[in-house]
């Protein structure tokens, strides 16, 4: 495989089986619905565990308060109790391990922690797992279509690069890395290529968009930004947050971003939507559970929306959203999938 770097990863079937057996001290992070259909799938109990609701900040310092005596903690489930183990690792220096149950999203292979300020996501601190399991079984048991949005955090690769250079011909830093940007189409073109394995989520597929993952992480750490990565489209999803106030799952409403990004950069957007379409993630606003009327409240107020937050220089600073264009967007997505 031709993606390495980044943190420790162990694969296989069965690995985490036994794995509280060997720590003591042990506090698990997780969501009350995985711990139920996961909790046969560990020989042992650990010490205690702790049921996650929510990333906001004041909630968060509140937990790493109450949590100070456990030296070991487990992230398991997905990008939110990935985040909150970061957090409590990173607060009170517990060795850290984590252990995905699905691939949706890049939160286990980044060292910030995206936390919600009153809703509005902010990326901090620093946090390094011991090892990273990812075990088959366990990711093999989520529904297909929560470990196909894996594809989020890749594809924004392709949004993000135009946006960075975007950015860069304005003068705004950081300056242009063209060998990073070369580096980052190899990357994304593997992934590609391996469309059909991530839709089966196959070993093969889930291993490439792990690695994929995992290189993305370390570079915005090796690079000290995201900006080969993140973007407009992921823009649009703090927005899409913020305006409806629900939860989303993360890969699947960047694939989302990524497709109306790309048609206002008119950056190949027929690309995009290809590959959306052979790894078979649905982003049909209606399979994220909000409504065209929020997502055109989502889009008409996206402009402000980046001014006010200070959001990194896209697309977004040069061209307005505007009905014309929400209109070519609801056609895009109304046709046969």
């Amino acid at each position: 495989m031709l993606i390495n770097g980044g943190f420790k990863i162990e694969y296989g079937r069965d690995i985490i089986r036994n794995l509280f057996n060997t720590f003591q001290d042990s506090l698990v992070i997780t969501l009350q619905e995985i711990w139920d259909a996961l909790e046969t799938s560990f020989s042992e109990k650990p010490d205690q565990i702790l049921f996650v609701e929510t990333l906001e900040i004041d909630e968060l310092e509140k937990l790493s308060e109450e949590n100070r005596n456990f030296s070991t903690l487990f992230g398991l489930g997905g990008g939110r109790a990935a985040d909150v183990a970061k957090f409590l690792h990173w607060k009170n220096g517990a060795t850290l391990f984590q252990i995905p149950t699905i691939v949706s999203v890049d939160a286990f292979f980044t060292h910030e922690i995206a936390v919600r300020d009153n809703g509005v996501v902010k990326y901090i601190g620093d946090a390094i797992p011991e090892l990273i399991y990812v075990d088959y079984d366990i990711i093999q048991k989520a529904p297909v279509e929560l470990n196909r949005s894996g594809l989020g955090d890749i594809l924004s690769c392709h949004t993000g690069l135009f946006d960075w250079q975007l950015a860069d011909r304005s003068g705004e830093k950081p300056e242009w890395n063209e060998q990073l940007a070369i580096r980052t189409r190899e990357v994304l073109n593997d992934v590609t290529a391996n469309a059909a394995e991530i839709q089966k989520v196959s070993e093969t597929g889930i291993q490439m968009m792990m690695e994929a993952l995992n290189w993305i992480g370390d570079q915005c750490y090796v690079q000290k930004h995201p900006r080969f990565e993140e973007g407009s489209e992921h823009h649009f999803v703090y927005n899409l947050e913020y305006v409806t106030g629900k939860h989303f799952v993360h890969g699947q409403a960047v694939c989302l971003g990524c497709f109306i990004m790309s048609m206002l950069q008119e950056n190949e957007p027929e690309k995009v939507l290809k590959t959306v379409r052979e790894t078979g993630v649905d982003i049909k606003p209606e399979s994220l559970g909000v409504s065209w009327d929020e997502i055109r409240d989502t889009f008409l107020s996206l402009n402000d929306f980046v001014i006010k937050e200070k959001l990194p220089y896209t697309i977004l600073y040069e061209k307005d959203i505007t009905e014309n264009f929400l209109k070519k967007i609801k056609m895009a997505l109304a046709k046969p999938y």
